[in-house]
């Protein structure tokens, strides 16, 4: 299994080593006439278009993080420690959540609050007599606060296995001890989530980084640049040729704030024991009786669901059967039509449709074979490699995707080129995908590993089974259910990725 198991490996190192190598490289990259120097980064210390990137980028991850935590964590918390009734309904509605892409969330909310054709933004200037509109969702906030309601279910999600197995003989003290309920929640249960809550927060802090949906549909009309859309106008200018050492540079930097981030995630679980509040003895977790602060909770959770997810959808629809752009009213809904559908280049679109369902066959049942053959070497092999395989396939969980995409860019142009020509074809998005899909797919696969005891493989191969027919008839069935998850998990995602598919 070794060897399957480098191949991701392989293409992983390279990635970021062809980022590090182009970002000192000037001239004609590839080429005799290119030099090795520290141009590219004095020329990006020296644009303010950088700095102002950064502090763009730093905002909108910041907020993205904060409203993504204050929207999902309570919802998690809701859903586990309560008596809230309808709990597989708001596990539908947080899982759908993540279904829809964040490019058709910014779309959506460019009709409702774009500072010259949102309708929200429209109602308010005519009501109030403002002379443009107040609400800027193409700001570093406003893109904050929509990149925040798309990732609020990654935080439920990232969040809620955290509340099922917490101790409640805690927070029951802290009750007789006089606390009320908010002080607990703050002084009690918090602290004691801290792990899942960084893990969570440093994890959409560093999607928030790199995201490109969003701030491109958003911010690049308007000039508000973020690291993200920076790369992008650097490799895909329009005036002159691409700066691949540029763009190389931005990642470089991206590379160590993302591997600062996970040290620090590392320097709080080395004082795990702290937090170790699941015991054997008297453990019996007993949900919160809401009673009707329950319609409360449902409430919120309503409100959520409408503002971040079927509002924009909505308008979406409303905006494709819609002869142009305007706000909703009882005169345009009577001019709604097909007419748009007509316009459209459905070539292109058959030919997109045939490109996401290949790579949604392929990748999945490639993820799965690198994973299964990691895991089984993490879990099972004595080897030392092993622990160098478990670094590799966490590591595209620490480093944004958009990195792996420029890597990808950049090997495919200027290392690959003669020898596996991999530019402009479909299986260089493929490739980017099933590597940037290694960590949740072995993160999962090691968990089921684990649960399946060494002596079913050492009982299938004394009765004469191949270590290959073991894996097949004794531990891939019982595994069958992790598998089915992870396909279904790394398909979704390969149909609503964007940025790496832009790149």
């Amino acid at each position: 299994m070794l060897p399957v198991a480098l191949v991701p490996m392989i293409f992983l190192v390279g990635f970021i080593l062809v980022v590090f190598w182009v970002s000192f490289q000037t001239g004609v990259i590839g080429t005799q006439s290119s030099a090795y120097t520290l141009d590219n980064y004095r020329a990006v210390f020296a644009d303010p278009l950088v700095y102002g990137a950064l502090a763009n980028t730093l905002m909108f991850a910041a907020v993205t993080t904060v409203v993504a935590m204050v929207i999902g964590l309570p919802i998690a918390w809701l859903t586990e420690r309560t008596t809230i009734d309808g709990k597989t309904l708001i596990y539908a509605i947080m899982t759908v959540g993540l279904l829809i892409p964040g490019i058709f969330v910014a779309m959506g909310w460019t009709f409702v609050a774009h500072p010259r054709i949102g309708f929200l933004n429209h109602w308010l200037v005519n009501f109030f007599g403002f002379e443009k509109g107040p609400i800027n969702i193409g700001s570093p906030i406003g893109m904050g606060f929509i990149q925040g309601l798309n990732l609020a279910p990654l935080a439920f999600i990232l969040t809620v296995q955290m509340f099922r197995t917490m101790n409640p003989l805690l927070e029951e003290a802290a009750r007789i001890s006089g606390m009320g309920f908010a002080a607990t929640f703050r002084r009690v249960t918090l602290p004691l989530a801290t792990p899942g809550v960084l893990a969570a927060a440093i994890y959409i802090f560093t999607l928030g980084m790199a995201t490109f949906d969003i701030p491109a549909v958003l911010g690049l009309g308007n000039r508000v640049y973020l690291f993200s859309t920076y790369m992008y106008i650097q490799t895909f200018p329009q005036e002159y040729v691409p700066r691949y050492g540029i763009t190389a540079t931005v990642g470089t930097a991206m590379i160590f704030v993302a591997l600062g981030l996970t040290y620090f995630y590392g320097q709080v679980l080395r004082r795990g024991n702290r937090y170790q509040v699941i015991t054997g003895r008297g453990y019996r977790p007993k949900p919160v009786d809401l009673g009707l602060w329950a319609i409360l909770g449902w409430i919120g959770i309503g409100f959520y669901a409408f503002i971040a997810k079927l509002l924009p959808v909505l308008m979406i629809a409303f905006v494709a059967f819609s002869p142009y752009v305007a706000p909703p009213s009882w005169e345009t809904l009577g001019q709604l039509s097909l007419a748009n559908f007509y316009r459209i280049n459905w070539e292109l679109v058959l030919r997109g449709l045939r490109n996401t369902l290949t790579l949604m066959a392929v990748v999945p049942v490639i993820v799965l074979v690198f994973s299964f053959c990691i895991s089984w070497l993490v879990v099972r092999s004595r080897s030392r490699t092993r622990y160098a395989l478990e670094f590799g396939a966490f590591l595209p969980h620490t480093l944004p995707e958009i990195l792996f995409a420029i890597g990808a860019l950049m090997m495919a142009l200027f290392v690959l080129k003669d020898v596996l020509p991999l530019y402009d074809t479909i299986w260089l998005i493929g490739i980017v995908y099933a590597v940037v899909r290694l960590a949740f797919a072995t993160r999962a696969m090691n968990g089921s590993l684990l649960q399946i005891h060494k002596e079913l493989e050492e009982a299938a191969v004394v009765a004469g089974l191949s270590i290959v027919r073991t894996a097949w008839r004794v531990v891939l069935p019982l595994i069958r259910p992790t598998l089915v998850s992870v396909w279904i998990w790394t398909a979704l995602l390969v149909y609503r990725e964007v940025t790496v598919a832009v790149f």
